[in-house]
């Protein structure tokens, strides 16, 4: 990757370009988001089986070249899964000179099909040098377009924008802005191991963590070990936004399964499971050098979900304990679902250990002493210890 863009082999041909959106904000720690960012765009096109390209940073953006620059188009789809980026289009490079600029605008249509019947031009000076200004760069450019293609300007509503930067060593000249999923670069805020079950709500809460640059680190119960294929498949569903990682850890949950049976009040079973859940990930987290953990709880979606059935719950983690979808409702979380393509998979049939203990009535207002007066009844940290020792640390996918 080169540092600075001086050295064009050729002009008017095509790259594309990477805005970095919210990185801008994180003033003198910029370079190492950045950074992560390009780390990251690399390690996607190599997934992709694209290897010869460049990656040039400037203060403002990525430009991406290739030797064959008829394969920029095949990048798009793979810049669209990237966390970190705020827009990305594919642009012309032309050299920074007023009369290449307009010979460009003359020959427009070698480059752009019209096809419209208004149109406006975008101008940015970052080199403030350029010897004219934007407002009489827009207004002549425009002239030469009306003239030559008759069509009109339309400075408010345009059916076409064409869009110019003026750079100290170039011009980009692009017509296009493609959204991107904007956010943190994957990793660059560490990792996080995610209780992830085989409902909607927590390949969701996933991603909303990765959105916050948080690699993501799995771990699931299993009631019967035969049929994860449904977990897998949704952890490989997610790596596309996880830089390509779908590490795994499985964990059998028959021995709390067994024993929380004998629990007395039947209500307060599925709370004392839960804190089971949050004990062993806390457990595997410390040993995998992990900092945080996290679920897809959403508050007062469910009964185990009450702001006292969380608090109860959450209370024996010795971690922080992330829940991005705590203000989220049902539709929402389906809605996010369907977009990052895991509803489907979601809905598939599968055996959740938790839908064992769901009561007919439920506690909603479980009190902690309570809870921990019930756990007496059982062996629960012989258990846990039992559970926690059998992890394979080295058992990923």
């Amino acid at each position: 990757m080169e540092n600075n863009f001086s050295n064009i082999s050729h002009y008017n041909s095509l790259c594309c370009v990477v805005r970095y959106g919210e990185l801008f904000l994180k003033g003198k720690n910029r370079h190492y988001f950045i950074q992560k960012l390009v780390d990251n765009i690399s390690l996607a096109f190599h997934k992709n089986n694209f290897s010869k390209f460049n990656i040039t940073r400037l203060p403002d953006n990525l430009i991406i070249t290739t030797e064959n620059e008829n394969e920029l188009t095949s990048l798009l789809p793979i810049l669209k899964n990237i966390f970190g980026i705020s827009t990305y289009y594919l642009a012309y490079q032309l050299e920074s000179n007023e009369k290449k600029l307009y010979q460009f605008v003359e020959n427009l249509t070698d480059y752009y099909e019209i096809g419209v019947t208004d149109f406006c031009f975008d101008v940015g000076r970052n080199n403030k040098k350029f010897p004219k200004n934007s407002l009489i760069l827009q207004k002549e450019l425009g002239e030469i377009v009306v003239k030559k293609y008759h069509i009109k300007v339309n400075l408010t509503n345009p059916q076409k924008t064409f869009y110019i930067r003026i750079y100290q060593n170039f011009i980009l000249f692009f017509s296009e802005k493609l959204t991107g999923l904007k956010g943190m670069p994957v990793g660059s805020s560490g990792k996080v191991l995610m209780l992830l079950s085989g409902g909607i709500d927590s390949p969701v809460a996933a991603y909303q963590l990765m959105k916050r640059g948080l690699e993501v680190i799995y771990l699931h119960f299993y009631q019967q070990k035969d049929g994860q294929k449904k977990i897998t498949d949704i952890c490989q569903k997610l790596s596309i936004y996880n830089n390509y990682s779908s590490k795994l850890y499985l964990v059998d949950s028959q021995p709390f399964l067994t024993e929380i049976r004998h629990i007395s009040q039947q209500p307060y079973r599925l709370i004392i499971f839960k804190r089971m859940f949050i004990r062993v990930t806390c457990y595997l987290a410390k040993k995998i050098f992990i900092k945080a953990i996290a679920n897809g709880d959403s508050l007062a979606q469910v009964a185990s979900q009450t702001l006292e059935s969380l608090s109860v719950i959450h209370s024996v983690s010795s971690l922080l304990l992330l829940c991005p979808l705590i203000s989220w409702d049902k539709k929402e979380i389906i809605n996010e679902a369907i977009k990052i393509g895991t509803y489907e998979l979601s809905l598939q049939k599968y055996l959740d250990c938790c839908s064992l203990f769901v009561p007919k009535n439920p506690v909603t207002k479980p009190w902690k002493k309570a809870v921990e007066e019930l756990e007496k009844e059982i062996l629960w940290q012989e258990i846990l210890e039992n559970v926690c020792e059998k992890i394979d640390l080295d058992l990923t996918q």
